[in-house]
């Protein structure tokens, strides 16, 4: 290995001088990357809606035991992000912003973690290279921004290990025990944030780590009773209450169906091909993507001699493992699951940062092409002179161009890395990649996600549908299903005995609704809109419509 105190190249000991500030520039980057605009743009797909609402209904309640969407009880998911999104509720009012807000923390609480975590292992230049690696992949920007649960288990998974692998380097007794608190404690929220899977997936991780570095006869060293009882401490802060409260009831639908039967079976409707993941993280890491086979490699070159027993002992290399084996185990478990969803991957993100960041910082301290940089001023004034009267066109400001042009970015970035890899000007390539990347976050925060809620929310239909809401009335889908009415109109949804927004097909269900309710509004599309209209039992009046969709109120006609 290149030593680097020896030969170190004047573009990282100018860097260095700033090495107090990197927490700083991290924070900087994350403020364009994780906040701006966060609560600008409605709930988008199927799950923000619905776990907004959920929190708002539990707010309501004042209750932070049982959750529950359109009156009824909801175990798909645990308590944390829930007991969250109130919190900000108390501060913000339930709204996109609050609901989003613990994401946006959570990911910028990994990024200082990988910061502190690299730096203490190798040097600060590392440190600060993955944790804007990690900042700037696309998938965890993506993630970052909205009110998932996949990122509060990220943050659980980040702190756990690192914590962990902190006690296993400390030769401090003292140090070792705290870090081991704080790894246990990290363990039971990860069950906090999103169930067993946390539990098993670390417990996978570390489990290996301690064969592969010959741990094994001293593995009490580690405290693994009082780990335990740590364990089940935070975790009954919710599971002990919800189970003496609803009993089987809890236990049949949150382990059962929401654990077992989701992972060995497509119940939940969200199948993949073995190699889903794999093409999730080749994706996801992007504009990182040509960095990250190389950077695997880095693990099979810590020793001439590769792989054998017990062979990891300096701290960086127990780190390059640890990370190979978190990237690894959780990417393999998720692959043969039956139910596949880009966030599960999630939580192997930031190993996959450390990972590439290693190789990254390596190729900066061995580069010599240090001449270029410079460059990267004149490379943004021209983006952003190309940009900005685009978008200063309003009338050409419409979803489908946002596409394109946003697709001819990433295109162009993308041949940018490519070309600059291979004239083997790695700086300039690096540079570029930090410096676009919060741009082009401006740029999908101000376009592609308004262009997003055009084309997949029903927001501002359901705003005017609430408006027009009289007493008792509620909102009913025929034919189709979009799930931002949920919270948009704080749950006056009719609801079917699934727990679900109950969808009509038929003009006989739709009058069967009438018969229980008196007066609907109803939201279909224009495809169906013959078919309800054409009813004589009923009176239907037009009250609104957003792109195809069509809002009206239906009443059944008096005798």
């Amino acid at each position: 290995m290149l030593n680097q105190n020896s030969s170190k190249p004047e573009f990282i000991s100018s860097l260095e001088k700033f090495e107090r500030y990197f927490p700083l520039i991290i924070l900087a980057f994350a403020f364009p990357l994780f906040f701006y605009k966060l609560g600008a743009v409605a709930f988008l797909g199927p799950d923000e809606p619905r776990y907004a609402q959920v929190a708002r209904e539990m707010f309501e309640r004042n209750d932070f035991i049982t959750p529950t969407l359109l009156g009824d009880t909801w175990f798909e998911k645990p308590a944390l992000s829930y007991w969250l999104m109130i919190v900000f509720y108390h501060l913000f009012n339930p709204s996109e912003f609050a609901a989003r807000l613990p994401n946006a923390l959570f990911a910028t609480a990994n990024l200082l973690i990988i910061y502190q975590i690299a730096k203490q292992v190798k040097n600060s230049i590392y440190g600060l290279i993955s944790a804007l690696i990690l900042a700037t992949s696309g998938l965890y920007f993506g993630l970052a921004r909205a009110a998932s649960f996949d990122m509060p288990l990220t943050f659980s998974f980040t702190a756990a290990i690192a914590w962990f692998y902190l006690a296993d380097i400390s030769e401090n007794k003292k140090s070792k025990l705290f870090y081991l608190i704080l790894f246990y404690s990290a363990v039971g929220v990860s069950v906090l944030a999103k169930g067993l899977v946390g539990f098993l997936l670390i417990g996978a991780i570390i489990g290996s780590y301690i064969i592969f570095t010959g741990q094994l006869r001293s593995i009490l060293a580690l405290r693994p009773f009082l780990g335990l009882l740590i364990f089940l401490c935070v975790i009954s802060l919710w599971y002990v209450p919800v189970i003496i409260k609803h009993e089987w009831a809890f236990i049949d639908e949150f382990f059962i169906q929401h654990h077992f039967e989701r992972f060995t079976s497509n119940k939940y409707r969200h199948p993949g091909p073995i190699y889903f993941f794999v093409l999730v993280v080749l994706a996801g890491v992007f504009p990182w993507s040509v960095f990250l086979l190389k950077g695997l490699k880095s693990l099979f070159l810590l020793r001439p001699t590769g792989f054998s027993w017990f062979a990891f002992k300096e701290k960086h290399s127990r780190l390059i493992l640890l990370a190979f084996l978190w990237a690894v185990i959780p990417l393999a478990f998720f692959s043969l699951s039956n139910s596949k969803l880009p966030g599960y991957i999630l939580p192997v993100f930031p190993a996959i940062a450390l990972l590439i960041g290693y190789e990254v910082e390596k190729t900066l301290y061995e580069s010599k092409n240090l001449r270029y940089p410079f460059l990267i001023t004149g490379l943004l004034v021209f983006v952003i002179a190309f940009v900005a009267p685009y978008f200063a066109n309003k009338e050409l400001n419409t979803s489908y161009n946002t596409y394109f042009l946003l697709t001819a970015i990433i295109i162009f970035i993308s041949l940018l890395v490519i070309s600059i890899i291979w004239r083997k000007d790695y700086v300039l390539s690096i540079v570029a990649l930090f410096a676009l990347n919060p741009i082009l976050a401006i740029i999908i925060a101000n376009n592609l996600f308004p262009a997003l809620e055009v084309k997949d929310s029903l927001a501002p239909l359901t705003r005017i549908a609430t408006k027009n809401l009289q007493v008792n009335e509620k909102i009913i889908f025929f034919n189709y299903l979009q799930y931002s009415p949920l919270f948009y109109s704080n749950g006056r949804v009719v609801r079917g005995n699934d727990g679900e927004a109950l969808v009509l097909t038929t003009n006989d269900e739709l009058v069967k609704s009438l018969e229980q309710e008196k007066s609907l509004l109803c939201l279909a599309k224009m495809r169906d809109l013959n078919q309800i209209t054409s009813d004589t039992r009923y009176e239907t009046f037009l009250i609104a419509k957003q792109r195809d969709v069509q809002l009206f109120r239906v009443k059944l006609k008096t005798p």
